[in-house]
């Protein structure tokens, strides 16, 4: 298979020459169709295997070990999109990125997110930082999420609540996956409201599956309803519409 020829050594040097691009999927305020954010996802041009996802690119990463140097390239794109799509009044409210532990548990974490957010000069309540699971319950990350949260950077999870109050402590969205049962969906919503945080559903895919989350009080929907991730100029022309 193509694919298998990939190897880390590869990833690293696209990396380091800034090879890579993002593409972006909106999340929508379903009530009258604004812009609440945009989750950035990896593309990979190869010269060899064509446009590659983040299902061939994040493999490498784990392999790799290549979690700090790509998170930080992640988080400079985001931030300098960022400032672009302000000099060009494009109104993006936020944008969103997935960020590895492996990252979150380095300790220079704190200055990577300073340094991309003051290299790109956008304002640190811009961005979003998507959490692994069980993030915000571990005690060894709590000292780095603080110092994160103290530059202003917003944090995602996508916990549901399972360990009492902990998962939800300090999170600005709580983001609910596809499928989740409607006593999740109950919960994350009423804890959204109890901590004035964004409740975003994201892989919702049918107009059925949007309305039925509108249903239970989701206010904020993300996922192929709307479209698939696009390119920076695109997202620039949909919000301009």
């Amino acid at each position: 298979m193509t694919m298998n020829r990939l190897r880390p050594a590869s990833l690293r040097d696209a990396i380091e020459s800034d090879s890579l691009s993002l593409h972006y999927q909106m999340q929508v305020h379903v009530s009258d169709g604004r812009l609440s954010g945009v989750e950035g996802f990896v593309r990979w041009p190869h010269p060899s295997f064509g446009l590659l996802g983040p299902g061939e690119v994040l493999p490498l990463v784990e392999e790799g070990l290549l979690h700090v140097l790509f998170d930080g390239w992640v988080l400079r794109t985001l931030c300098a999109q960022v400032v672009r799509w302000r000099k060009e009044k494009v109104l993006v409210p936020l944008v969103a990125a997935n960020i590895w532990s492996q990252t979150l548990r380095h300790p220079g974490i704190v200055e990577i997110v300073r340094e991309a957010v003051a290299a790109g000069g956008a304002a640190a309540g811009m961005l979003e930082l998507e959490l692994p699971r069980g993030a915000l319950a571990d005690p060894a990350l709590g000292d780095h999420l603080l110092e994160i949260r103290r530059l202003g950077v917003r944090l995602a999870s996508d916990d549901l609540g399972r360990e009492a109050g902990a998962p939800f402590l300090g999170a600005d969205t709580l983001k609910l996956p596809r499928g989740a049962d409607a006593a999740a969906v109950a919960r994350v919503v009423a804890a959204g409201r109890e901590l004035v945080a964004r409740v975003v559903a994201e892989g919702v895919e049918t107009a059925a599956e949007r309305d039925a989350l509108v249903a239970a009080g989701c206010e904020v929907v993300q996922g192929y309803v709307y479209g698939p991730e696009v390119s920076a100029s695109d997202i620039r022309s949909l919000v301009s519409d």
